[in-house]
């Protein structure tokens, strides 16, 4: 005799595997957008950075020509409050009224017309300025030799200004510094 065999039963699938599966997915999508907001937020810094660093590497050049002009000269340079000599008089430099120092004027026109710039630098969207002011000079009594009894030369102070532009026009850097020499 043959035996019956029972009928199969049919099984009933609720989809857990699928839902499991999509909200899988969904989580992975939003991990990578974010990964991928992230490392385009760390390549702009990058290159703004980099461009920072151009312009700074430019301004350095500016002070390192100005200082190398100023250590060629033998006798004191002539100043002017016109800008007709290297030199500026400390007060011959005006701002626009906007602003309480000259060297925060941003206006490119305004330093092309007041500054020297210097030429040979690739890479950068403008060629490096400087500025060179004559800001002080010591007089006797006022040696630096300290308690040497000696008067010692008359010591020139100027105060050298530059200006760097990075890559982009948005990126400016300028760097001061002062540079003192005695003239006989």
């Amino acid at each position: 005799m043959r035996k019956l065999r029972a009928a199969p039963q049919i099984r009933t699938q609720s989809g857990a595997v699928l839902a499991f599966a999509l909200i899988f997915l969904i989580v992975l999508t939003v991990i990578a957008v974010t990964n991928m907001e992230t490392t385009i937020i760390e390549e702009r810094m990058a290159g703004n950075l980099q461009d920072y660093n151009l312009a700074f590497q430019a301004a350095e050049t500016a002070l390192e020509v100005a200082e190398g002009w100023l250590a060629d000269q033998i006798l004191l340079p002539a100043t002017s409050t016109d800008g007709s000599t290297v030199v500026w008089l400390n007060s011959g430099l005006d701002p626009d009224s906007d602003y309480d120092e000259w060297w925060d004027e941003r206006s490119k026109t305004w330093w092309d017309s007041n500054a020297d710039t210097t030429t040979g630098l690739t890479g950068v969207d403008e060629q490096p300025q400087y500025i060179i002011e004559e800001h002080f000079s010591s007089v006797q009594g006022q040696s630096l030799n300290l308690g040497t009894g000696d008067p010692g030369n008359q010591r020139i102070y100027h105060r050298i200004t530059a200006r760097g532009i990075g890559g982009s026009a948005n990126t400016e850097v300028k760097l001061q510094a002062t540079f003192v020499r005695p003239y006989d």
